[in-house]
């Protein structure tokens, strides 16, 4: 074997491999300090413009993948305490039920109430997180989650809770969907700042208004004629009342009436 041959070689690699790792950390570096003007040049122009933001804006670890929601079928077997229920199939994917005993709802603990009402009564009741309130019709709504992020559903919200005009749960009508990612390559989603600053730009964010909340969330917006749904990742942007979602990868803005 030629050592020196063999040295030399091993010298040229090890030269590359700097090289490389070189490039690699000022690329990196040059990434960064264009995310950093990036930033401050919305933050500028949120300050030029008067624009609060009420709360530390969120960021998400995850992909870009639209998820399918498929309806399962529910039986009266799936359901626990069935022996305090009257409950009725309306279809293999609906049921709706009436309480022996109406659920009180205490304001000072309401949301406590809340999670051991859907622990007790509902199936995979710590899959639904609390979405509106219609007091019209004294209906509280909720929707499911996926990986610990809501998905919203249009004018379909899986689970109705029905109350009285005492504020208890009397009835409840459920729907539960099984979500899966669509396979596909992973595509990066837009910072929450970014979704801020299309809104800016789309004149969506005027001068001296206030963004109250930023929620990153999965969203249905056909209205299903089967029992399937395809969920795509949005921000929910609330400026003054007002609520935008602003597509995670595309950029898209939609306004939610």
């Amino acid at each position: 074997m030629d050592w020196s041959r063999t040295k030399t070689i091993f010298i040229i690699t090890f030269l590359f491999i700097n090289v490389f790792l070189t490039w690699q950390l000022i690329e990196t570096h040059n990434v960064n300090q264009i995310n950093m003007i990036t930033e401050a040049t919305i933050q500028e122009r949120l300050r030029e413009n008067n624009v609060t933001i009420e709360m530390e804006l969120p960021e998400e670890d995850v992909s870009g993948l639209l998820i399918i929601g498929k309806l399962a079928d529910l039986t009266v077997d799936n359901i626990p305490a069935i022996d305090e229920q009257d409950i009725q199939l309306v279809d293999e994917h609906t049921i709706v039920s009436v309480l022996d005993e109406p659920f009180e709802l205490a304001d000072e603990q309401q949301s406590e109430a809340l999670n051991l009402f859907l622990n007790t009564y509902i199936f995979e009741g710590d899959r639904y997180r609390l979405g509106g309130y219609e007091h019209e019709r004294n209906r509280v709504y909720l929707y499911q989650v996926h990986k610990d992020k809501t998905a919203y559903t249009l004018d379909d919200q899986p689970l109705i809770l029905q109350l009285d005009d005492q504020q208890r749960i009397i009835s409840y009508q459920q729907r539960y969907f099984q979500f899966e990612e669509q396979e596909g390559e992973d595509r990066e989603i837009i910072s929450s700042l970014k979704a801020v600053e299309i809104l800016l730009n789309d004149q969506l964010v005027r001068m001296n208004q206030t963004i109250t909340n930023v929620q990153f969330g999965y969203y249905s917006f056909i209205s299903p004629t089967g029992d399937i749904q395809v969920f795509a990742p949005m921000w929910r942007v609330t400026v003054d009342g007002e609520i935008y979602l602003v597509h995670a990868t595309g950029g898209t803005v939609q306004q939610l009436t």
